[in-house]
């Protein structure tokens, strides 16, 4: 049985390669970068072998594992599983981005690749729930391209899905792709909400954060000078506010805030200046969940500062990541 590999891969956003090799020659200088596809970068461990319980701490990775590199036919993946000693399977595209965002044609090619891989895998493969410290074969696929196939050991920490996809069931009418951002978060970062928190939602515009807020038990003060859906308004546990974020008065606002959210475009510095100009009515929060945006490589760069700065608010713990619907953002979720 084959725990360890020479090599490591990460998947990522499309776009984001360079993000995530500057952050991993950061924290990790023993990983070099190595074969690249869009949305998926491998690495050469050069002090030790990389292990399959390693994830390095990374904002833009979507998985981790070790690497076995492209495998040509199902008789190699076969090979490798029975190499690393795993009957377990996650089969899914290396590109994890929401399956709107595909051209129709794409997503009909990407949808045969994986019928036809999956009908030559699975019944090799033990099915049902993994538990903690099972060893499973990531394979990821892409139209016209051999399968890139790694492994990692499973447990909580580990991308719970093929591809380090997140499945999020959207209610019918939800009018954004907030919904999807702020679901993500809740299942990735797991904040301990209890029924009725009041969340302050900075951004809030046309609602689909707010409505995955409301989903998860919460009330919401939604602040925002463009309104929000109608539907999401007339909702019982929605206090609305047509106000910009530099014009809230704090007094405005209820008292018993436990959360913050954000996804108004708002850099860490001005963020932090806001929720500082909003201190009197931010005495009982117990945390954040918020968008920063890195449009390019100089706002990735500058995030490992903009971490810093929130945590300067009181978070004992700080955390960021690129899930798959975040785009030109990343979540990070701070708490006290």
């Amino acid at each position: 049985m084959i725990a360890t590999s020479p090599f490591a891969l990460a998947t990522c956003q499309p776009g984001m390669e360079r993000a995530l090799k500057a952050e991993v020659a950061r924290l990790r200088p023993d990983l070099h970068s190595g074969f690249q596809r869009p949305g998926l970068v491998t690495f050469k461990a050069t002090h030790s072998p990389f292990r399959a319980d390693e994830a390095p701490a990374t904002v833009f990775s979507r998985l981790w594992a070790a690497s076995a590199g492209p495998c040509l036919t199902p008789d190699a993946v076969f090979a490798t599983a029975a190499d690393i000693g795993s009957v377990r399977l996650f089969l899914g595209p290396r590109d994890v981005s929401p399956p709107e965002d595909h051209a129709p044609a794409l997503r009909a090619a990407l949808h045969d690749e994986l019928a036809g891989w999956e009908r030559a895998l699975r019944p090799a493969f033990t099915t049902g729930p993994i538990g903690v410290g099972e060893l499973v074969l990531d394979v990821l696929v892409w139209p016209g391209e051999p399968p890139v196939v790694g492994w990692h050991r499973h447990g909580p920490q580990r991308h719970q899905e093929p591809g380090g996809a997140i499945t999020v069931a959207v209610p019918a009418g939800v009018p954004s792709r907030g919904f999807r951002k702020v679901a993500e978060a809740l299942r990735t970062f797991s904040p301990t909400l209890a029924a009725g928190d009041l969340v302050l939602e900075l951004g809030s515009s046309p609602g689909g954060g707010t409505r995955a807020w409301l989903e998860a038990g919460c009330r919401v003060v939604a602040v925002d000078p463009q309104p929000l859906h109608a539907e999401v308004r007339a909702n019982a546990g929605v206090h609305s506010f047509a106000s910009r974020v530099g014009d809230l008065d704090p007094a405005q606002l209820p008292p018993g805030i436990r959360w913050v959210a954000c996804d108004a475009g708002l850099s860490a510095d001005d963020l932090v200046s806001a929720l500082n100009r909003l201190g009197p009515a931010l005495q009982q929060v117990r945390g954040w969940l918020v968008m920063l945006p890195v449009a390019d490589d100089a706002a990735a760069k500058r995030l490992p500062a903009a971490l810093q700065k929130l945590a300067s608010l009181g978070a004992s713990k700080v955390a960021a990541r690129q899930l798959p619907s975040n785009r030109g953002d990343v979540v990070v979720f701070g708490q006290r």
